[in-house]
């Protein structure tokens, strides 16, 4: 799973089952011996990356005021999608291929509305009934891995500046309706 992890940092986002053995200092064989095929390796390599962002993975308050859960909101987005970015970079690669990694970025994703919802819920009922499902999409989309990959890698913000523009749209976002 290492050997997988290294060779997606640094820039190999189809590593094959060679080059995973030779990076791990094992043979072709053992590779299939641990790991059914790529898609089984790839999904613990995934799992095993998921593991080190954990501690990025904390509830935010919801009673903190609006100014500082947006703070923290994006604290943390930006502090998971920094350290994901090349394996959901390789993800999108083998996501098309691989059910494993289709459920994973669908909990992934489940989660990260759940929370949303949940961290700005006084301020999405502040909203007509017909705009909260559109307001809880565009929280969504503004604080999403695709949006930072725009931003990081398409506009070449720095992580300062990419935080601020998320900041800034989430305040769009949420501001008072009335």
């Amino acid at each position: 799973m290492t050997a997988v992890l290294e060779l997606v940092r640094t820039g190999n986002l189809r590593p094959t089952a060679k080059e995973i053995a030779t990076r791990a200092g094992i043979s072709l064989r053992s590779v299939y011996v641990h790991f059914d095929d790529l898609d089984d390796l790839f999904a613990a390599a995934g799992a095993h990356q998921s593991e080190e962002v954990a501690h990025l993975l904390y509830a935010v308050d919801a009673e903190l005021p609006l100014p500082e859960r947006i703070d923290e909101v994006v604290r943390q987005r930006a502090g998971i999608w920094e350290t994901l970015a090349p394996i959901r970079r390789a993800v999108a690669v083998w996501e098309s291929s691989s059910s494993l990694l289709r459920e994973g970025a669908r909990r992934t994703t489940r989660r990260a509305h759940r929370d949303l919802a949940r961290v700005f819920a006084g301020e999405l009922e502040r909203h007509p009934p017909d705009d909260r499902d559109i307001t809880l999409e565009a929280l969504y989309a503004a604080t999403s891995a695709g949006t930072w990959e725009v931003l990081r890698t398409e506009r070449n913000l720095s992580v300062e500046h990419a935080s601020e523009v998320v900041a800034a749209s989430l305040t769009a976002l949420l501001k008072d309706p009335r």
